[in-house]
């Protein structure tokens, strides 16, 4: 029996499929703005720590690489 959220989830993914490449980088920049404004207002900091927090986030695990280095 299918639900509700199989029905959403097939709608959506029509629709991102419908996209132009432009669009989907335009949709990818709108919604790590409107994550970023939800960790700001969520930890009460400005948006260069919560720049600084993903950056480390992401950073976190990997394995340092020379080439990766700021010269």
């Amino acid at each position: 029996m299918r639900s509700v959220a199989d029905d959403l989830r097939e709608e959506q993914g029509r629709n991102l499929q419908a996209l132009s490449v432009e669009d989907l980088v335009a949709l990818a920049f709108r919604l790590g703005e409107r994550d970023l404004e939800f960790y700001m207002a969520t930890n009460h900091v400005g948006r260069e720590e919560a720049m600084a927090h993903f950056r480390r986030a992401g950073a976190a695990g990997r394995i340092r690489s020379v080439c990766n280095d700021e010269r």
